[in-house]
């Protein structure tokens, strides 16, 4: 099977996410995505969020209606309240899947240019096949030359990128970085890093939890499944204090 890790705060989970993996099912062909809220966000440590069980229950309504999405708590809070880390998550994701299962991981634009600042993230990249979901005017066009300059300035130190290939709705990069062995003896690995260009979806969850706050505001149906806007208010979760 083709799998995909997809995490996120989901708080609340609305179009923009539903129609970045649904993208993701149709142009690289995933059998499953999973929809994983994540339970502490290491680069978020000053923004709350609402309980992880709500988001979690948020995330299970929305994928109702969207066989290959599936909500998962591979990526739920830990035991000892440390932070989430993408690179440990895909790792227990790995010992769970079959030999003969590919593995990606799906973020937004907005990640890969945090992606840096990720623990052990040049790591996680080899761990996985990553797909980048890009809006308007990410991916360069005035050239191949120009794309490979912009990935430099994003991808951890030590990983490069090759010249893209490009597919109907995609661009696939080969990735190269340091190597994982326990040795450390300076061997690569290859990744790759799937771009999906062109994807706009222009929600703000900000202003998503401000109208969830407000009783008579009404939220439209291409933004916010009913069922979690529904959820969202009988719980009180956006009331402002």
């Amino acid at each position: 099977m083709r799998i995909a890790l997809f995490g996120g705060s989901f708080d609340p989970p609305h179009s923009g996410h539903i129609g970045i993996a649904m993208a993701a099912v149709e142009r690289l062909h995933l059998d499953r995505v999973l929809m994983a809220p994540v339970g502490r966000q290491p680069l978020k440590r000053d923004q709350a969020q609402s309980p992880y069980e709500d988001r979690m229950a948020m995330v299970q309504l929305a994928c109702a209606g969207h066989p290959p999405l599936v909500a998962s708590a591979i990526d739920a809070p830990q035991p000892d309240g440390r932070y989430n880390y993408t690179y440990d998550t895909l790792q227990r994701l790995r010992e769970t899947l079959s030999a003969g299962d590919k593995l990606f991981c799906l973020v937004g634009a907005d990640s890969l240019q945090t992606l840096h600042h990720w623990h052990r993230a040049a790591e996680a990249l080899i761990l996985a096949e990553w797909i980048v979901a890009a809006r308007p005017g990410f991916i360069p066009e005035a050239s191949e030359e120009a794309l490979e300059e912009a990935l430099e300035t994003l991808l951890p130190a030590g990983v490069h990128s090759s010249q893209p290939e490009r597919g109907e709705g995609w661009l696939r990069l080969r990735l190269t970085g340091p190597s994982m062995a326990p040795s450390e003896s300076g061997n690569s690995r290859q990744g790759r890093l799937w771009l999906l260009p062109d994807l706009h979806y222009d929600v703000s969850a900000t202003d998503l939890r401000a109208a969830l706050a407000d009783e008579s505001a009404g939220i439209p149906q291409r933004v916010l499944d009913p069922r979690v806007a529904e959820y969202a208010r009988e719980h009180g979760l956006y009331d402002r204090t």
